[in-house]
């Protein structure tokens, strides 16, 4: 239990660190592409829809099918994440720049089946992503790290272990944009560290977005959805439809959206991710 304590505090530190550096040295959307330490925020591409891509977010959950001990309800899942480009190695504009950068993310999960409102599940993320930009496509290669913690109020509610769930892993995408407002994307992800160590190591992951937010407006719509099969629980889809708005821009860049959401299918829990589960979610998120 001590390691998962301490691996929790660093993943924290790690999100805190990225968000910090976020918003006491933002980055303008007109900043020179020829900067290479901290270059342009829009040269980090990320897809949202997946349910541990690194945003900053509040949600609330219905849940049915419930794969943990408290049963369908309503849950809380708040997150603190970032991505942030660190270099930019090759390339002198938009379109055909080679970066570096980080991204973390901790996402907690608390159930309010209950009135003492317990932390059921900490999973973190950490990734060294290298994007290379094709015009309006990119192709990025990136280092993946995710592991998970069981809350200590759920555990001693129910009595119950905590699984030892970690990854190490490489994965890959690659995303086209044939219109302004409209991106597909097509990974693969390949573990070569896993625990617990029977633990099957390759997964897939698709999906599209509509919406761009770079459009005029106060506010514009978006739709996503983001599918990923896991050969680890025999390939049974995860499916994450998400439809709202991006907020207004601040200092000329949209980061917040409100949305409502549809997830069934494996749960993205760590603890508990060999589990169906259907959930809508109703929340707000930053992409910072």
């Amino acid at each position: 239990m001590a390691r998962w304590r301490t691996g929790s505090r660093r993943a924290w530190r790690l999100a805190v660190v990225a968000c910090l550096i976020q918003t006491v040295c933002p980055i303008s959307a007109a900043a020179q592409v020829r900067r290479r330490l901290f270059p342009e925020r829009a040269l980090l591409p990320m897809v949202f829809a997946g349910p541990r891509d690194p945003v900053s977010k509040a949600d609330l959950a219905f849940v049915t099918d419930n794969p943990n001990r408290l049963g369908s309800g309503v849950e809380a899942e708040v997150a603190l994440g970032a991505g942030i480009p660190v270099y930019l190695l090759a390339g002198d504009s938009e379109s055909n720049a080679l970066v570096a950068g980080v991204e973390a993310a901790v996402f907690g999960r608390f159930g309010f089946q209950v009135t003492e409102r317990p932390l059921i599940n900490t999973d973190w993320v950490f990734a060294a992503p290298m994007v290379w930009h094709l015009g309006p496509h990119w192709v990025r290669l990136r280092y993946f790290h995710t592991s998970s913690h069981l809350g200590d109020e759920y555990a001693q509610r129910f009595e119950t272990e905590a699984v030892n769930f970690s990854r190490d892993a490489v994965d890959a995408m690659g995303w086209l944009q044939p219109l302004r407002a409209l991106g597909a994307y097509l990974g693969v992800r390949y573990a070569y560290s896993v625990h617990p160590e029977e633990s099957r190591r390759w997964a897939a992951r698709a999906g599209t977005q509509l919406g761009s937010a770079e459009g005029e407006g106060f506010v514009l719509p978006f739709g996503a959805i983001d599918v990923e099969l896991d050969q680890n629980v025999d390939w049974k889809p995860r499916v994450n439809v998400q439809a709202g708005v991006w907020l207004p821009p601040i200092s000329g860049r949209r980061a917040g959206r409100i949305g409502a959401g549809v997830l069934t299918g494996p749960s993205p829990l760590g603890q508990f991710q060999a589990l169906h589960t259907t959930q809508i979610t109703l929340g707000i998120s930053l992409n910072l």
